[in-house]
């Protein structure tokens, strides 16, 4: 059972202090930070943040603030498959030894300019937690912050899942929140975009049709016309918190006169331990653009046997042999060749008597299986 005491290393959110030439040039568009901590107390931070596509400048020892010893930088990856905007994602690593609720943060000292909601562009950071009982690994939430759309069409409105799950089996819940800062007087003028809400218990973010008709546009920056913010909160079965991960990114309000991202469908899945899931993934562009795809990752607890996927025809398998059961999120991303989106198949995975082969994918697909002759148990279908 996981400890909840008294803080014991209360961690403020470092600047990082760069040169900038002018109010244009800053640069940074938000991010979360996503732990976890092993049974020997090593301690891991998955650290995604997102920049202007001109300027970009990766989180340094300077800023990131993590708990224990030996901080060190595993890796550092950049993504620039999206013309809005670069990702960078790094690993960081520490070591703490004693039980406790733990903080990590990071903080860049300016954002993009002219962002509606936002105007002052205030010094920013993020902030995680985690609980750690001084003998048990902890991974309370997975979440891939690159899979959230930040596309808001005017014409129709917005809606996209959080798309987290806990590994742990814990409870996650979702709420807006006001940005982190270093200098928070400059938050004065900060309010959640216009109709912006989060599902308490789903993740579902939306924004209705009659409110993203007002969104303008950010004439400084494109791509970056109001700022949102919020937090996961992970809780286990005695009510305690085991973990936070807080989230802060950009809307990009988009009308039918310009190219729009595609978008890929999200699917749910129920399997027992020992299924072969399989899924096709679908999607659609606006603009009628050729698609490409590519497999993001899965979200969860380690597979036991790692999953597959085929590009040219958005398949993906999975033997869950030997897996935990528990919630799992399978991403694919489809590309127009400038935007993307990125689509979850969330798969729960229970015990009990392997049924076959759930399959997510069409119903032609199916049919076509049936008259092969090849469906010889029964299939769990719930797709989204």
């Amino acid at each position: 059972m996981k400890l909840h005491n008294k803080l014991l290393s209360i961690l403020s959110v470092a600047c990082l202090g760069l040169t900038l030439g002018t109010a244009g040039a800053s640069h940074f568009r938000g991010g979360a930070i996503v732990p976890s901590i092993d049974a020997q107390g090593v301690l891991t931070a998955t650290v995604t943040t997102f920049w202007r596509p001109a300027a970009v400048t990766p989180p340094s020892a300077s800023a990131i603030v993590m708990p224990g010893s030996g901080e060190t930088l595993l890796s550092t990856t950049t993504d620039t498959s999206d013309s809005r905007y670069t990702v960078v994602n790094q690993v960081w690593r520490s070591t703490v030894t004693a039980a406790g609720n733990y903080q990590i943060s990071f903080g860049s000292c300016c954002r993009v300019a002219g962002i509606l909601n936002l105007p002052n562009e205030p010094n920013n950071g993020l902030r995680s937690t985690i609980a750690w009982d001084g003998s048990t690994a902890s991974t309370p939430i997975a979440f891939n912050f690159s899979s959230i759309q930040p596309e808001v069409s005017r014409l129709t409105g917005y809606s996209d899942s959080i798309g987290a799950v806990s590994p742990d089996g814990d409870t996650l819940s979702y709420a807006r929140t006001t940005p982190l800062s270093s200098s928070l007087t400059n938050l004065s003028n900060f309010t959640q975009p216009p109709g912006f809400a989060i599902d308490p218990v789903t993740g579902v973010m939306t924004i209705p049709q009659v409110n993203a008709a007002t969104y303008g546009d950010n004439t400084s920056n494109a791509g970056a016309d109001y700022a949102f913010a919020g937090v996961i909160t992970a809780t286990d079965a005695s009510g305690a918190t085991t973990g936070t991960v807080g989230f802060d990114w950009l809307f990009d309000a988009v009308n039918a006169t310009q190219n729009r991202a595609p978008t890929v469908d999200d699917a749910v899945i129920n399997a027992l331990v020992g299924d072969t899931v399989g899924h096709i993934f679908t999607g659609s562009d606006p603009d009628g653009n050729p698609l490409t795809w590519s497999f993001v990752g899965q979200l969860g607890s380690a597979p036991a046997i790692a999953p597959t996927f085929n590009p040219l025809t958005q398949s993906y398998s999975w033997d869950t042999t030997g897996s935990a059961p528990g919630t799992y999120i399978a991403q694919a991303r489809a590309s127009d060749g400038s935007l993307t989106d990125i689509g979850n198949l969330t798969v729960n995975l229970s015990t009990g008597t392997p049924t076959g082969v759930p399959d997510g994918g069409s119903t032609a697909a199916m049919l076509g299986l049936a008259l092969l002759g090849l469906l010889c148990s029964k299939k769990s279908i719930h797709n989204k």
